[in-house]
């Protein structure tokens, strides 16, 4: 089981909490493989993916840096799934739907324990010929045991839980800019390095956390508005 999705949480965790202050380096790969108890390569990779992610950055000869805290402010909605599919010329392609055992970085989000039984869904978006939207889904396939059963291209998984007996009372989501790895720039059919939308999303039944789900969404292609009252 790959150790470095839990190393890149636990330091995520760290950085958004103010572990490391800012200005000064973060421990080094070595320093870090010695903590967590794996190679210098695996330390890197989760180094690798926050810096693509924007917590981090690299100065040769230096070390590696905090980028400090990000900003948050206000608030968005997306349009529900139902809303999406309804277009003529909208349509959702589902790459794989299948139940896997929770990684650590998954069993930390859903409140589960590592090798606890997940669904995953991931799908793919898309308006006419061009690829819009990547979804990678994980839901705790305790509360949904039949989910698998259903049409995933045309249903909406948030009305499917709800129709077995798993109320969704809140949804928490973050949204933020990242460039493209190879895989999600494949899939949308754009250059490597590409800029886009990540939006992490985690939805609670009660106090539960049922549903934890990252969107690839193309930059060029999307925006997101809201109205309130100041």
């Amino acid at each position: 089981m790959a150790k470095y999705p839990l190393i890149k949480t636990t330091l995520k965790d760290r950085l958004l909490g103010g572990h490391y202050p800012e200005g000064l380096p973060l421990p080094s790969e070595p320093q870090l493989a010695r903590e967590f108890e794996v190679s210098r390569m695996t330390a890197r990779r989760a180094i690798d993916e926050l810096e693509r992610e924007g917590y981090v950055y690299r100065v040769q000869g230096a070390g590696t840096f905090p980028t400090g805290k990000r900003f948050r402010q206000g608030m968005f909605r997306v349009r529900p799934f139902k809303e999406w599919a309804r277009h003529p010329d909208h349509r959702t392609a589902v790459l794989r739907a299948m139940q896997i055992d929770a990684t650590p970085e998954i069993a930390l989000v859903l409140q589960l324990q590592p090798g606890d039984p997940v669904i995953f869904i991931h799908r793919l978006r898309t308006a006419g010929d061009e690829a819009l939207v990547i979804e990678k889904r994980y839901i705790n396939a305790a509360l949904v045991p039949t989910l698998l059963d259903h049409n995933l291209g045309t249903e909406s998984i948030h009305e499917v839980m709800v129709g077995m007996g798993v109320p969704l009372t809140r949804v928490e989501q973050n949204l933020e800019a990242v460039n493209l790895r190879q895989e999600e720039a494949d899939l949308l059919r754009v250059p490597i390095g590409t800029a886009s939308f990540l939006l992490r999303r985690t939805t609670y039944s009660g106090a539960r956390r049922v549903s934890y789900v990252n969107y690839w969404v193309r930059g060029d292609r999307y925006a997101f508005q809201d109205s309130f009252e100041p």
